[in-house]
């Protein structure tokens, strides 16, 4: 069933071969891997949060030991399948797309360090708002209507959200500034999806995300040193482990296996799976008390994720390549 060469990784044009292609139902493997990515993707706020409760005191720091970890298993993945070979300067465009992506993961873990799991996740969803205003705004792409169905309903389901309580007079509560800074994440993740998917149209997506992460990765270390307290991060043995599986497995061996499983899952699968990792890191963080459940809770995150899959199924771009890229904003 599988070649024993399995573990070899081989190159032919863009696309890498490695178990996934030796295997004779790629549909049904590459379905479950996404499955796993999904789940591994909902842990991550999940950890995080304990992370920034347990004598982290740089959230920043988080992101560039994370970012740092990932860089280097994603370069080792490059020099093997060597996709280094497809470097020219056009590739300096991931400048400004680390940039952004830096922002955005900043403003994401001070958010979620100020509010809870559920919250920030759900809110992060404000990138359904401003890809297709930063695409206006970049190459004058006029919104479709889903698009501006799903903004107006992204927007009523944040307002819900930030609400405290079953009471109906709490359905709408001033936010706090952990939600603020969530929904800012959001809108920065949206502006690097539209960033990316008018300036990567042509550029190797492994290559793309390397570089883009080793921008994040110096981005972040100076914002570390020159604005928070990284020295304070207590490196016992189980925040270490919790670093690396972060940086590992839910950075780049999932963004590594999202990439080769999506030539064999159609689009509307993948648009399906978008919202899974908020509900999934929502229910885990409700397991594990760490935080509580209440009707501002169901109502605000039913109706932020209907808002992610009409913004996602109604899309008429059906390249996997392309597809790959616009949804590239879970690293």
């Amino acid at each position: 069933m599988i070649k024993k060469n399995y573990f070899t990784f081989l190159w032919k044009g863009q696309i890498p071969l490695t178990i996934i292609e030796h295997v004779k139902n790629k549909k049904t493997l590459a379905f479950i891997a996404l499955i796993a990515i999904v789940i591994l993707w909902g842990v991550v706020p999940v950890i995080g949060k304990y992370l920034l409760e347990n004598q982290l005191d740089s959230p920043s720091l988080l992101i560039a030991v994370r970012g740092l970890i990932a860089s280097v298993v994603m370069f080792i993945f490059i020099l093997i399948t060597k996709a280094y070979k497809q470097w020219n300067k056009s590739y300096l465009i991931c400048i400004p797309a680390g940039l952004i992506l830096a922002s955005a993961y900043i403003f994401q873990f001070i958010g979620l360090d100020q509010t809870s799991t559920s919250k920030s996740t759900f809110l992060e969803s404000f990138s359904v708002i401003a890809t297709p205003i930063s695409l206006f705004l970049m190459v004058r792409e006029r919104p479709k209507w889903n698009a501006i169905v799903a903004s107006l309903l992204c927007l009523v389901g944040a307002f819900i959200l930030c609400g405290d309580g079953w009471n109906f007079s709490e359905l709408l509560k001033v936010p706090s500034m952990g939600d603020i800074f969530s929904s800012i994440a959001g809108s920065l993740f949206g502006v690097n999806i539209a960033f990316t998917q008018v300036f990567a149209k042509d550029k190797n997506p492994f290559l793309y995300v390397t570089i883009q992460l080793s921008v994040l990765t110096i981005a972040s270390f100076i914002y570390a040193f020159l604005f928070e307290h990284p020295l304070l991060f207590v490196f016992g043995p189980i925040n270490i482990l919790l670093v690396l599986f972060l940086s590992i497995f839910c950075t780049a061996i999932c963004w590594i296996v999202r990439a080769i499983s999506v030539k064999y899952v159609s689009g509307v699968t993948i648009a399906v799976f978008n919202p899974m990792s908020a509900v999934i890191a929502t229910i885990i963080a409700l397991c594990i008390g760490q935080e509580r459940f209440n009707f501002n809770l169901l109502v605000g995150g039913i109706i932020i994720v209907t808002s992610i899959l009409i913004s996602s199924l109604f899309k008429e771009n059906k390249e996997p390549q392309r597809a790959l890229k616009i949804l590239v904003n879970q690293l």
